[in-house]
């Protein structure tokens, strides 16, 4: 019995036999499996156990035969999960894993495996728990969390909630930052930091970014058009997307992009590209990226400033439009007085390089008025609103007439 990802077995159930082909691992959710070798058992193993990962990282069949004790639970693990990881490791580290995988294959060759020749970390007639093989409890919650990421993409139970960027001059809306959200039918509300975190570590942020791309600029058209009806549309405005390290390799984000601007008639200098600070470490060729967004009409804003590793001279040759100043610089400029000077500095700096700057995670008066006399430029926070709902936001536009009040 298979739910997306999640497959039952009943007790004394084959979940795989010797010399099968494999094109899955599985994750043990509940239940106990045992592992044989021809009639003798080699290990049997129970929760947050892994089981058939041999076959996938070397290529290989099935070592041995894997049947489910009592009723089971196994979490699905594809080929292509595994090896992401794999590929992704440190060449010393897939060096040794190799060398590992060799010396278990070896291990395992006979037909007629005896306590003796049996593999030192495996034992019989316990669930296996020796010190270099123990369950991580963060891996394997990672690992399941990646599979439900898997099938809420497929399920469509990611949403995107967007907040208002607001002008400091004027006190009205100058765009919106498309902010991706996960109500799990299981877990809840997933925080974004935790899904997103594990999707940019696997090639699931480029099917992420694929989808948030074409449902942000949708709902910025539908926006624009109900702001034109009510008389509050103020140009130009934009929206904002955040774009993650490995999309920089997504050959087809631009086509994305552009199909996308074309069908819904929204202007590419309308639409903000967010890449972090720190992606300006991964080389030369990000450089060119942001060449290439700028050519194509897209702006480019370099958020989380001030929180990464990155040097002036960088900046000095950055072709961006915008800088956002991180909330833990914001969080501190009323209290903290080195805080506040390095936030000026950056407005200071930023306007002498004629690019505007963004403060994010306004939430007090207090910093409101601060930063508009520094001479910030726009502002998004809880001052102003959370990120909302397409529907809710809406509601919040036809009833507010904006922070002119405290733009004052």
């Amino acid at each position: 019995m298979r739910k997306n990802n999640l497959i039952k077995f009943k007790s004394g159930q084959t979940i795989f036999n010797k010399d099968d082909s494999g094109e899955h691992a599985y994750l043990i959710n509940s239940g106990v499996v045992e592992v044989r070798n021809g009639d003798i058992a080699i290990a049997i193993l129970g929760e947050g156990e892994i089981i058939g990962e041999m076959a996938i990282i070397d290529g290989s069949t099935r070592s041995a035969t894997a049947i489910a004790l009592d009723n089971c639970e196994l979490i699905e693990i594809s080929k292509a999960q595994l090896n992401e990881r794999i590929d992704d490791a440190d060449p010393v580290v897939k060096f040794l894993i190799s060398m590992l995988m060799t010396r278990l294959r070896e291990s395992l060759s006979s037909d007629e495996v005896s306590d003796h020749t049996k593999p030192n970390f495996i034992t019989t007639g316990k669930v296996v728990s020796l010190d270099n093989f123990k369950s991580n409890k963060d891996v394997v919650e990672k690992i399941k969390l990646e599979t439900e990421l898997r099938d809420a993409i497929v399920e469509n139970e990611l949403r995107v909630h967007y907040q208002p960027i607001l002008d400091f001059r004027t006190g009205n809306i100058s765009g919106f930052e498309a902010l991706m959200r996960w109500q799990s039918p299981d877990r809840g509300f997933v925080r974004p930091d935790v899904f997103i975190g594990v999707a940019e570590e696997t090639s699931l942020i480029i099917p992420m970014g694929h989808w948030i791309i074409k449902q942000s600029i949708k709902d910025f058209a539908r926006l624009k058009t109900a702001l034109i009806n009510e008389g509050k549309y103020k140009k130009p405005m934009f929206m904002s997307i955040n774009v993650a390290a490995k999309q920089f390799a997504d050959k087809d984000l631009f086509k994305v992009l552009n199909f996308c601007v074309e069908k819904y008639r929204v202007d590419p200098r309308e639409i903000k590209l967010e890449i972090t600070e720190r992606v300006l470490l991964a080389g030369d060729f990000v450089f060119k990226w942001i060449d290439m967004a700028r050519a194509k009409g897209y702006s480019v804003a370099l958020d989380d400033f001030g929180t990464g590793y990155s040097s002036l001279n960088y900046l000095a040759n950055l072709s961006v439009n915008n800088l956002k100043i991180d909330k833990s610089f914001v969080d501190k400029i009323i209290e903290n007085e080195k805080s506040r000077s390095i936030v000026k500095s950056i407005i200071d700096m930023s306007k002498n390089l004629n690019i505007s700057v963004i403060a994010e995670g306004v939430e007090e008066q207090k910093e409101w008025d601060l930063l508009r006399s520094f001479g910030c430029d726009y502002m998004q926070g809880y001052l102003y609103s959370k990120p909302l709902a397409y529907n809710d936001l809406i509601a919040l536009l036809s009833r507010s007439a904006g922070h002119k009040k405290k733009a004052a």
